[in-house]
C-alpha cells in the first residue's frame, strides 16, 4: 500500500512539473538577435565613377564643293593653327562661273551709269520746258506731257539698273563664296587625327560619307562623369576630382568641375557631368578612360545602418525592423557606403531598431528577442 501512495506522488509531481518543461521549449524556439538603432548622419563621402577623356572641340571636315583634290597639305598628326590650309580642290566650272559674275557686275555698273545720265538729262528737259511753259503759247502741253513721261520712264529704268547691280553683285559674292571652298582650312587650333583623302580624288557633298580629316583640340580636355540619379544633388560644384588612368597608374590628375547638364539620359538614367582639365603637357589623350572620385556630400542627413544589417533576396534589399519584439521587413535602397555603414532609403526613421546581422531564417512578423 506505501509503495502504491509512493508511486501517486510521482506521478502528480510529474504532471505538476509538465507546463513547465513545455514553457521552457517555447521559450527556446524564440531566437534571440543583437539590435541596433538606424542612425542619421551628414558626412562628407567619396566616390569612384568610371569617366571618358574628350577633346576640347573635335570637328569632321568636309568638302562644300565638289571638285578633284589637287593638293593635300597635311597628314595624320600635324598640328595646325586655326585658317592653316589643310587641301585645295580644282573645280574650273566655279571659277568660270565666278569670272561671269565679276562681268555681269561690270556691265550691270555700265547700264547704272548710262540710265542715270539720260534721267539726269530728261529730267532738266522737263523742268526747263516747264519753265518755258509760263510764257503763253512757248510750249505745247503735249511736249510737256511728253517730257514728263520720259522723265518717268528714265527714273524708273534707274531704280530697275540699281537693282541690278545689287543682285549682280549678290550673285558675284555667292559664286566668290563658292570658289572659296575650294581651299579647305583649320577651323581651329588642333591636331589632325584622321586623312581619309588623296590627290585625285574626287570629293563632293553628295561623292562620299567619309570627311576628309578629322581635326581634334586636345590641348584642353573635357572628362564626362555619368552621375548616378541617387548622387545627383550630392555633387559639390565648388570642388576638384581627382582622376587616374591606365596609361598613367601611379600619377594622379586634378580636374575642376565646369558643367552638367542638369537632365537625367533616359537610356541609363545618370546625369552627364562635365570637369575641365588643361592638358599642358600633352600627357593625356581624348579617349582614354579614367577611374575618378569625386567628393559628395548630401544637402540633408540621411539614414545609415551597418552593412551587415542588409538582407539581399530576390525580391529586393531589406533591414529587419524590430517592433513589439516581431520582425517586420522594411524595404529600402541602397545609398553610399561609409567604413562599416551604408546609407538607406526608404520608410524607416531614425533611432528605429534593426538586427544588426540580418539573414533569411527571420522570416517577416517572427517572434524574436531583442538584445
Amino acid at each position: 500500500m506505501r509503495s502504491i501512495n509512493t508511486i501517486w506522488v510521482a506521478l502528480l509531481f510529474c504532471a505538476a512539473c509538465k507546463p513547465e518543461v513545455q514553457l521552457s521549449t517555447q521559450e527556446a524556439d524564440v531566437p534571440v538577435v543583437t539590435v541596433t538603432s538606424v542612425r542619421s548622419l551628414q558626412p562628407s563621402l567619396k566616390t569612384i565613377l568610371p569617366g571618358e577623356l574628350k577633346p576640347w572641340n573635335r570637328t569632321q571636315v568636309f568638302p562644300r564643293v565638289k571638285g578633284y583634290i589637287a593638293q593635300v597639305r597635311v597628314d595624320r598628326g600635324a598640328f595646325v593653327r586655326k585658317g592653316d590650309v589643310l587641301a585645295t580642290l580644282e573645280a574650273p566650272e566655279l571659277v568660270a562661273s565666278l569670272s561671269q559674275a565679276e562681268a555681269q557686275v561690270a556691265s550691270a555698273e555700265a547700264t547704272l551709269l548710262e540710265r542715270r545720265s539720260k534721267q539726269q538729262a530728261s529730267t532738266r528737259t522737263y523742268f526747263r520746258l516747264l519753265q518755258t511753259s509760263e510764257t503763253r503759247g512757248a510750249v505745247s502741253p503735249n511736249e510737256l506731257e511728253v517730257a514728263y513721261a520720259a522723265m518717268m520712264a528714265d527714273s524708273a529704268l534707274l531704280k530697275a539698273s540699281v537693282e541690278n547691280l545689287h543682285a549682280a553683285k549678290a550673285h558675284k559674292e555667292a559664286q566668290k563664296q563658292l570658289a572659296s571652298y575650294l581651299v579647305i582650312r583649320a577651323p581651329f587650333d588642333g591636331t589632325v587625327v584622321e586623312r581619309n583623302v588623296s590627290p585625285g580624288d574626287l570629293v563632293g557633298p553628295e561623292t562620299n560619307n567619309r570627311p576628309m580629316f578629322v581635326l581634334e583640340d586636345g590641348s584642353k580636355l573635357r572628362l564626362t562623369v555619368a552621375v548616378p540619379e541617387n548622387m545627383i544633388n550630392a555633387i559639390d560644384e565648388s570642388r576638384q576630382v581627382t582622376f587616374t588612368t591606365q596609361a598613367e597608374p601611379n600619377k594622379t590628375f586634378v580636374a575642376n568641375f565646369a558643367r552638367s547638364a542638369n537632365s537625367l539620359q533616359e537610356v541609363n538614367r545618370s546625369m552627364i557631368a562635365e570637369f575641365d582639365y588643361v592638358n599642358v603637357d600633352g600627357l593625356l589623350k581624348a579617349g582614354m578612360y579614367a577611374e575618378v572620385t569625386i567628393p559628395i556630400k548630401r544637402n540633408k542627413p540621411s539614414l545609415f545602418v551597418p552593412k551587415t544589417a542588409l538582407l539581399h533576396s530576390t525580391e529586393g534589399v531589406f533591414v529587419l525592423k524590430v517592433e513589439d519584439d516581431v520582425t517586420r521587413w522594411v524595404n529600402v535602397q541602397k545609398g553610399q557606403s561609409l567604413d562599416s555603414l551604408v546609407e538607406i532609403f526608404g520608410t524607416v526613421r531614425e533611432g528605429d531598431r534593426i538586427v544588426e546581422s540580418a539573414h533569411d531564417e527571420l522570416r517577416n512578423g517572427r517572434a524574436v528577442r531583442a538584445m
